[in-house]
């Protein structure tokens, strides 16, 4: 369907904004309340919508926003699996976790990912790198 609509997908770049919006707007509606027939969905989909459109003008990313959403309903009911199947106790689950070298290995990188993330690893990379001059830790 891709390259025998090419042709179309082009005129509708084309196509004046004032028609485009409205008609993205209608069809996004119509499919929020098409997938469980509930105005709440329609609901969520506009908020989303706003929530996006302030993200965007004060800068921040919309990405991690949409992946989390996205996410967070199979990471929750991943997380209660994993916790039923050690008899609903945290102990043997995390003592479980950090015995196997693979799940040490991918934890570390998580924290090293996270701690990259921080304005503290400029200071952390320059310390363990024995530079000459000492840099203070920032804040």
């Amino acid at each position: 369907f891709g390259l025998t609509g090419i042709r179309v997908f082009a005129k509708l770049v084309e196509c004046p904004k004032g028609i485009l919006i409205p008609l993205i707007l209608l069809l996004s509606v119509v499919g929020a309340y098409a997938i469980n027939n509930a105005v709440t969905d329609v609901y969520w989909m506009l908020g989303f919508g706003v929530l996006g459109y302030f993200m965007k003008v004060y800068g921040y990313q919309v990405g991690p926003v949409i992946l989390g959403v996205i996410l967070s309903r199979l990471m929750d009911e991943n997380w209660r699996r994993a916790i039923i199947s050690e008899q609903e106790s945290l102990g043997a689950f995390f003592s479980k976790l950090l015995a196997s070298p693979l799940s040490l290995t991918l934890l570390l990188a998580v924290v090293v990912v996270l701690l990259g993330q921080t304005p503290l690893w400029p200071w952390l990379k320059a310390r363990f790198q024995k530079k000459s001059t000492r840099l203070e830790p920032p804040g």
